[in-house]
């Protein structure tokens, strides 16, 4: 594989996904030592061993180009995330757009399709718009961020609406405690699934509202440098509801800005799925259905008694996902029991692997099929 460093001009293939399923990558540039690290070295060949934080380390060689090359074992399909190590020092690869933070690093990420599920994290050919905004949180005092994803649809009512005025269903999707507003555009995927999913005919068009759900943010940082904030308020995270009333001024923001329809359902993962369970309860008749994606829930989040989820007819349902593997395995079977037992309508789904976006990025896609039922 070729890569040249010219003035002016990019390197060729400074990753390159080969057909044989490895991927191979390039740095050009001054150095002594490189080398490539990535997710993309699970343990073994089983897929459900796979882990998000399981990092491998490959050495580059130095070829007659004069750059540093490397190539993966074959990988399964699936959205990777790697970064180059240059002498010693951390360094993300400048020609590669996509990238995602994880806590206070920053990654590129490369996604290999191949089976119907992975070919839903590839760009699709229709792509609506993203719109990164502030909303005023009154708990807090405090601007909060939030990444709003309009379909293409939305501006071209006349072919794809047939009501008058044109409105959309809207989904509200939560990260998780190391997370911030742009975790499920990144890693999530979320975009990328929703628009080939909309492509395929397999869902209707629809906006989603992914918000900024940090404890102890400042406005003259960057959320997503917020993880240890998050640890350090863990206890208020789970027993005030401060993050529940922000998202109240959210949804009022939402209603009274874009062409929303009566249609709304909410979703989270991991600790997002507490407080989506906590928003729920708080609003019974709002929304037609609930994601909980490896959710960290506990007697708490259950419905309360004068929940309308309780009630005859109520047509909201409660979709759980977990991973066999995932270390909150029992809050979520012990949540499921207790729904069981309280006759409380829910889907409860069990699935190979741990607590990682691999798995959060198949909760999704299965959860947007659900609510089309």
């Amino acid at each position: 594989m070729g890569c040249l460093m010219l003035v002016f001009s990019r390197p060729i293939d400074s990753y390159r996904v080969n057909e044989d399923s490895t991927v191979s990558f390039c740095y050009c540039g001054l150095a002594k030592h490189v080398s490539v690290q990535g997710d993309f070295l699970y343990v073994g060949e089983d897929s459900t061993r796979y882990r998000d934080t399981r990092i491998r380390t490959i050495k580059m060689q130095m070829h007659s180009d004069g750059c540093f090359h490397a190539t993966t074992k074959a990988l399964q399909a699936e959205t990777y995330t790697y970064r180059f190590r240059v002498n010693g020092k951390h360094k993300t690869d400048p020609y590669n757009s996509d990238t995602a933070w994880q806590t206070i690093d920053k990654w590129n990420i490369v996604s290999l399709g191949g089976t119907p599920q992975t070919d839903l994290y590839l760009p699709s050919d229709v792509q609506g718009q993203l719109i990164q905004t502030k909303w005023y949180d009154r708990e807090e005092h405090l601007n909060r961020h939030v990444n709003i994803y309009l379909p293409a649809a939305y501006h071209d009512s006349l072919v794809h609406c047939t009501s008058s005025p044109c409105t959309f269903p809207v989904l509200y999707l939560l990260h998780g405690i190391n997370g911030y507003e742009g975790s499920w555009t990144e890693r999530g995927r979320a975009i990328q699934i929703i628009e080939n999913l909309i492509a395929q005919g397999q869902i209707e068009p629809l906006i989603v509202v992914m918000p900024d759900c940090n404890t102890g943010i400042h406005e003259d940082r960057p959320s997503h440098h917020t993880l240890w904030n998050n640890i350090w308020h863990y206890n208020r995270l789970c027993h005030d509801h401060s993050l529940e009333i922000a998202l109240e001024d959210l949804m009022i923001h939402i209603d009274t800005t874009y062409r929303v329809s009566d249609r709304h359902a909410i979703a989270g993962l991991s600790s997002g799925a507490r407080i989506a369970a906590n928003i729920v309860n708080r609003y019974p008749d709002k929304f037609q259905a609930v994601g909980l994606f490896s959710p960290v829930v506990y007697k708490e989040q259950m419905p309360i008694a004068s929940s309308g989820l309780r009630t005859e007819g109520n047509t909201t349902t409660i979709h759980i996902y977990m991973g066999k593997e995932d270390m909150f395995i029992n809050n979520g079977r012990r949540f499921h029991h207790r729904l069981t037992k309280l006759g409380i309508q829910h889907t409860y789904t069990e699935t190979d692997g741990a607590h990682t976006w691999r798995n959060w990025r198949l909760y999704l896609a299965d959860f947007l099929l659900q609510l089309q039922k």
